[in-house]
This record gives structure tokens, sequence and C-alpha cells, in this order.
């Protein structure tokens, strides 16, 4: 390419950027949006709300990173700058907005850069994040999809999941899903109850008695979806994981294997928060880190590709059937 042309090509890149800010601006979401009070979520324990509240304002801050990022290096920075317990969070809001601004006009994609980036330490957020994405650009589902990691890949469709309980937290307890039929509606229920950890502000017996709202063949995802808020997200103390345990009854096992998926997810970033090793210990009477182990050697061992069963569902199955000889042990 000659100078001209080179030069040409940047200053076109730059006027494109500029010209399409205002859209990228308008897209952007006001921290407000993570308020309890914004959101129509009960507050139970103000230093919950508290918690619940900045976790949502560091996935809002690296969602607004990423849509208004000129350069990819932009959003990477943002994140290096968030605390470690709260980085995921900023990483999975950044995924959306990489998601959503590659969906604009005359955009060169960023998405896929951005997944590699983090491919290693945060895999399981960069994929929840895209699924954020499906309800704002759902004519990009495909687009989306074709770039994920074929097992993870589900996880898209927990964060899907988790956006409709977190902004219409009313109509998903109303029956409303955005996800009815096959595979895809399970994994989008875990997001639900990944939600509804939020949406009760942190109780353990206001979730309970949202999950009981459920239909009966739709709660074991939705308590291994709050297994994974707890022990990820919490905050959540000894008490709280004690009397998730009593409460989620047949489902158990499909809650210790929420926060087993939880304790991974903390290792790959090599942070594990005190709340998370907590957790990990009441469940099983192992640490996070060997709860991380177990669910990676079940991962390596997965069987080839090709059954009717998703490998995704296979995974947590074999890690829930691992985890219930240590909760018997423990009750």
């Amino acid at each position: 390419m000659s100078a001209k042309r080179a030069a040409d090509a940047v200053g076109t890149s730059f006027w494109v950027g500029r010209s399409i800010r205002p859209l990228r601006r308008l897209l952007s979401l006001s921290y407000d949006e993570a308020s309890f009070e914004r959101r129509g979520f009960v507050e139970i324990d103000p230093t919950k709300r508290l918690a619940l509240e900045a976790t949502g304002h560091a996935f809002i801050g690296g969602y607004n990173a990423a849509l208004t990022a000129d350069h990819l290096d932009d959003a990477l920075q943002h994140v290096d700058t968030v605390t470690p317990s709260r980085r995921g969070f900023a990483v999975e809001g950044a995924a959306m907005g990489f998601a959503i601004a590659d969906a604009l006009p005359l955009q060169k994609p960023n998405l896929p850069h951005f997944l590699r980036s983090f491919e290693r330490e945060f895999s399981y957020l960069t994929h929840v994040g895209t699924g954020w994405a499906l309800a704002r650009v759902p004519w990009r589902r495909r687009q989306i999809l074709a770039q994920l990691d074929p097992v993870h890949y589900w996880l898209a469709y927990d964060g899907l999941g988790f956006h409709d309980t977190y902004f219409y937290h009313l109509r998903v307890l109303a029956g409303w899903s955005r996800q009815r039929t096959s595979y895809i509606s399970r994994v989008y229920d875990q997001g639900v109850g990944r939600a509804l950890w939020f949406a009760s502000g942190g109780s353990v017996a206001a979730t309970t008695r949202l999950i009981a709202s459920f239909p009966s063949q739709r709660q074991s995802d939705l308590w291994s979806g709050l297994g994974l808020a707890m022990a990820y997200a919490g905050p959540a103390d000894e008490g709280d994981i004690a009397d998730a345990l009593e409460n989620a009854g047949d489902c158990k096992s499909r809650f210790a294997q929420g926060v087993a998926f939880a304790c991974e997810a903390r290792a790959l970033a090599r942070h594990i928060p005190a709340q998370t090793d907590l957790a990990a210990r009441n469940v099983s009477g192992a640490s996070a880190e060997a709860l991380s182990a177990l669910v990676r050697d079940v991962r390596r061992n997965l069987p080839p590709a090709g059954a009717d069963t998703p490998l995704y569902e296979i995974w947590q199955r074999q890690v829930a059937a691992a985890i219930t000889p240590m909760l018997e042990q423990r009750s």
C-alpha cells in the first residue's frame, strides 16, 4: 500500500470512528442501572446491597469502556485498573460491549481479539458477557455464537438468562422466558438463578422463595445458578451457604456444582476471594483450589463431541456426581 493510500485508510477509519461516537455513547449504560431502586430489587441487608451494586458498577464500567473504545487496548487498560475481586465482572461487561459495538455500521470487529485476550483467565466470563449482547442485538446471534468455544458456548445463554432477569425480573417471575424449548432453556435458567440472588438482595430465604415459585422441572438449574452466584459474586457467609444447602433439598448437588464452577472461574483468574473458598469448604469440605481442580479434570476427560447430550451438560452432571459423596459425608 502506498503512503498516500495508507494515510487515506487511517483518515477514513478515524472519521468513521468519530461519526458513530454519538451512537456508541447513546448505547452506553448509566451506573444508576445497577442501583436497587432502579432495578426494583429487595433490600434486606444494606451491606449486601452495596456489594451487589458494586458488582453491577464493575460490569457497567467494562461495558462502557468497550462500547466507546477507539482501540481494543483502551478497554484492556480499563479492565486492568479494576480490583481483582471485581475484574471478572468488568471483563464480562466488556465482552457485551464489544459484541454490540461490532454490530454497528463500518466497525472493525474487536470481539474475536478480546475473547483471545482473556481466553486463559476469563473464558467463562467473556462467554457469559456475549450472552448479554444476544438480548440487545438479537440479529447478531449467529455471528456472536460462531466465535465461541464449542463447550463454553452454552454460557452465552446463561448470560442471556441473567440479563433478562436483571432487567426484567418481574416479568421473569410472572412466567416470561425468552427461551422455552431445548437445552438452551435449561442453561438460560441457570442465568436466571444467578440473577435471582441480586433481585432478592442477597437473601437466601428470599431467593429460596423465588425459586420455589418456578415449576419444579426448572428448579435444579435455578439452584445451580444460585450456587455459582453466591460463591463467585457473593457476599455469602457460612450461615448463608448452610441455609442454601438445607433449602436446596434434592437440588443440593446442582447447587454444589454451581459453587464448584465458581471456584474454577476464580482459580483461572488467579484470585480466589475468601468468600469463594468458604463456600467451597462448607459445601464439600475441600478448598476452592481442590474443587477447581475437580472441575478442570472432568473438563479434560469429557467424551468426544457428537453425543446427543451437550458436553456442557455432561460436564455439569459429572461434577455434581463427583461432589455428591462429599455432600453426603458432611450431612
